[in-house]
């Protein structure tokens, strides 16, 4: 294809990112924008394998205690300076302060300036699942300047080393970047390969809008007066699947659609009643509503056909919408009526759509069931609390990406953030998890972690859901992930 250089784009999301500091945010609006700044040392593949982008590479002792990182030379940040061994250094102690997911580098003893394009980890003890970690994307280990090594969290002046460098910041409006011409691209591959590769900034300058209100976005995108639409409502894609101006792109397994226990209250604290809201509910209609139609039905606790595929186990308990074996489990629980509060928020539509189905389904058998419907950020406080909520719907995005390893993380002490209680039995299978030798071993441990979370109850899966983006078409390049990476992405015409 013939690429062209220059011009604009102008990407739509919905909500504005809480921070560009890349390293102290996990926000996925943060992220569309960060992942195009900054750059790590390691990330993942397109097949969610480790492989280095601003290092050459790294060398594990054989004891799994010395890990021994090379760098990439003629790497420049946006401020002019070459990046070296105290740059890296600099970055990953901060990170261990103000890093949103600081505990990945919780196996790491001390980082050590070997040379000056080399920096050792010494390590606490042998952690085979490290790399895998440390390449994780939801609040990414990225490499700054020595000099933002002591920046507060946010404070840092958004210098990174990626193809396009930060310009302002309007909140309610607008972020830009625009293409850093010092670029220094990763020749060892031809083309971008997840959050690494060979990248290309073909574009003068790209415009993050923020536009909350969906109609407003789709009508913006038919007038061309943007791009691209991070997600665009399925009733509007299907409305323009055959329109000519317009792109459609799928975008699945973005993520799991979830539903959370409080075990700490009454009536969500009795693993019956759990047991008897997981056989009761009919997954296809909470997907097919609350997604609008772009999901797959998945009782897994990782993508199907992958390398941690725990395969059929815990398949029995899942879509059996089962009233009357529900109802059995109801009255073995000792269920007497009690209000199971579901909380909710209308800020990611899936969330409110899952609650209105759920809460439809359970009051069907007889569970009290009502929706407490706050802001997001009002429900992120509430759910942290021990009162006050039974159930809790959330779409988790990066988590399942990262592998079991990243999902349980989230589930397993000391890292639990009010998912689930204290779980004896979760928490030793999770650090069999993270010390098993070779992916055979640590797939064995995640049946077992599957097996588990189906004998507690404690979180639903309850599906596969995909993400829709759409796009002018004259924008040629555009390949969907994780992010929206606008290099390698052209403008035609």
């Amino acid at each position: 294809m013939a690429q062209v250089k220059g011009g604009e784009l102008i990407f739509v999301q919905g909500s504005n990112p809480p921070s560009l500091d890349g390293m102290s945010t996990s926000s996925q609006a943060s992220r569309n924008i960060n992942m195009n700044i900054y750059e790590t040392l390691y990330g993942f593949s397109e097949d969610i394998k480790p492989i280095p982008i601003l290092a050459e590479g790294v060398e594990i002792s054989d004891d799994g205690l010395t890990y021994v990182f090379t760098l990439r030379q003629g790497v420049m940040f946006h401020n002019g300076d070459e990046m070296n061994s105290a740059d890296v250094k600099a970055s990953l102690e901060r990170y261990r302060i103000v890093g949103a997911t600081k505990n990945l580098l919780a196996p790491v003893k001390d980082i050590e300036i070997t040379g000056d394009y080399e920096v050792t980890f010494h390590m606490e003890e042998a952690t085979p699942t490290f790399l895998e970690a440390f390449s994780s994307p939801r609040a990414p280990a990225v490499i700054i300047p020595e000099e933002d090594g002591d920046a507060e969290a946010g404070k840092n002046s958004f210098v990174g080393t990626g193809p396009y460098k930060f310009v302002e910041y309007v909140p309610d409006s607008h972020v830009t970047i625009e293409r850093f011409e010092d670029y220094s691209a990763d020749t060892r591959s031809d083309g971008i390969d997840g959050f690494g590769g060979h990248k290309t900034a073909w574009l003068d300058k790209v415009t993050f809008r923020i536009i909350p209100e969906p109609g407003a976005q789709v009508a913006a995108l038919e007038a061309g007066e943007v791009h691209i639409l991070e997600q665009i409502p399925m009733p509007a894609a299907r409305r323009l699947e055959d329109d000519p101006d317009i792109k459609l792109y799928e975008n699945l397994r973005w993520a799991f659609t979830t539903f959370i226990f409080n075990l700490n209250v009454p009536p969500s604290d009795n693993v019956k009643f759990r047991e008897a809201v997981q056989v009761a509910l009919n997954m296809e209609a909470i997907m097919a509503i609350s997604s609008e139609g772009l999901y797959t039905l998945n009782h897994r606790w990782q993508y199907e056909d992958t390398a941690y595929d725990p395969g059929q186990i815990g398949a029995e308990y899942y879509n059996q919408a089962d009233a009357e074996r529900a109802k059995a489990l109801l009255d073995e629980a000792g269920y007497n009526g009690e209000e199971f509060v579901i909380l909710t928020d209308p800020n990611i539509p899936q969330h409110g759509r899952a609650a209105v189905v759920i809460a439809e389904q359970l009051n069907a058998i007889g569970i009290n069931a009502v929706i407490n419907q706050v802001d997001w950020p009002t429900a992120l406080n509430i759910r942290m609390q021990d009162e006050g909520w039974n159930g809790w719907t959330l779409q988790m995005g990066i988590e399942p990406y990262l592998g079991p390893v990243g999902l349980i993380a989230t589930l397993a002490s000391p890292a639990r953030p009010h998912f689930v209680v204290p779980d004896a039995g979760l928490d030793a299978l999770y650090q069999e998890l993270i010390k098993g030798a070779t992916v055979e071993e640590r797939l064995e441990t995640f049946k077992k972690i599957q097996a588990h979370l189906y004998e507690i109850f404690a979180i639903i899966k309850v599906g596969d859901s995909g993400l829709m983006h759409a796009a002018r078409s004259n924008v040629k390049g555009f390949i969907p992930f994780r992010f929206p990476r606008v290099y390698d992405v052209w403008l035609e015409g």
